[in-house]
């Protein structure tokens, strides 16, 4: 089950007694949550049926105490318990829950949120087993197109797949930062429905690939400072290494087809038709291939994958590994 069927389900009033939400996407487990407590909860019985725990500071018998103590004005007591992944449960405590995971009382909804999961364990292999189980991860960049305008179509608008698509490379595969900036940019557009990616362009802010471009510029210029603090930026802002280098893996690869299109005297529109690229994206490209020669491209993209291989294959600190990255490419 993925977290926008969940949500349908909930609006339509369909709420099961138990829900273990799991990944690193918190906002979707934000927005799950949200939508349970919308559909159950009122101001009138918020302080009888619903119960916040974090499970740092508390433990399984008061969740699950929580949860068997029916509420005094009835419907459904909502117990929500978050950060399981701080504070594991142990040899009896994690077979109550487990136990109780298996057979819920109908007359409560008891949510667990685990940020990580640790397969190996019974615990986690079994709560993530269950029907109710819901990961939350951040889909593929190409899922989130559609993602966008569904979202966008809810709020009585209609986004063009070039806006969704340049709003995607512009904050990248990220639902949460989307969400807002998608927000954002249909208060900015008033009561213009139709959202297009001039729209989007003059609303949201630095784009991912524009940060990305930098990058490979402070590489291309060998200032390895620069290029440092551009990585350690993005890092600080929540991207993982290995989409980080993925993304100049990508950015190499798409200045290699740029160059060799270029070569046969092609104008950028015609080399974005033929590579069936954003346009956006190859007048980028083109600012970069006069900087690098074919010999560089190849020797900058063998040191990718010699790094690509580093954070999938040893224990490594995957932020050594990037930072030794940029200064190899630098010299």
């Amino acid at each position: 089950m993925t977290p926008d069927n969940l949500i349908l389900k909930i609006s339509k009033g369909q709420i099961e007694p138990f829900y273990f939400l799991y990944g690193p996407e918190i906002f979707y487990q934000t927005e799950i949550i949200q939508a349970l407590i919308q559909q159950s909860i009122t101001d009138d019985n918020r302080d009888f049926n619903l119960e916040n725990f974090d499970a740092r500071d508390s433990t399984v018998n008061h969740w699950l105490g929580s949860a068997k103590t029916l509420s005094f004005l009835g419907g459904v007591k909502l117990v929500i318990v978050r950060n399981l992944q701080e504070a594991i449960p142990k040899d009896n405590e994690a077979q109550a829950l487990m136990d109780y995971a298996q057979s819920p009382i109908p007359e409560a909804c008891l949510v667990i949120a685990s940020n990580k999961v640790d397969r190996k364990r019974k615990l986690f292999k079994t709560l993530t087993g269950l029907k109710t189980a819901v990961a939350c991860e951040a889909p593929k960049e190409n899922e989130l197109i559609n993602w966008l305008r569904k979202r966008a179509e809810e709020s009585d608008y209609s986004l063009t797949s070039d806006a969704a698509r340049f709003l995607v490379n512009r904050v990248g595969a990220r639902p949460g930062v989307l969400a807002k900036e998608l927000e954002k940019t249909l208060l900015y557009a008033g009561a213009n429905k139709s959202i297009s990616e001039k729209n989007v362009a003059e609303v949201v802010g630095e784009s991912k690939l524009e940060n990305v471009f930098a990058l490979t510029d402070a590489l291309k210029t060998k200032n390895p400072e620069t290029a440092l603090r551009l990585l350690n930026n993005q890092i600080d802002h929540g991207e993982e290494p290995i989409k980080i280098l993925g993304t100049i893996a990508w950015q190499f690869r798409m200045i290699w087809e740029v160059k060799h299109f270029q070569k046969q005297n092609l104008p950028s529109g015609q080399i974005a038709k033929a590579m069936g690229a954003n346009p956006f994206v190859v007048d980028k490209a083109l600012q970069h291939t006069r900087r690098f020669s074919t010999q560089q491209l190849r020797t900058g993209y063998l040191e990718l994958v010699k790094a690509d291989r580093s954070l999938k294959s040893t224990s490594q600190d995957p932020l050594a590994v990037m930072q030794s990255l940029v200064l190899n490419l630098c010299r």
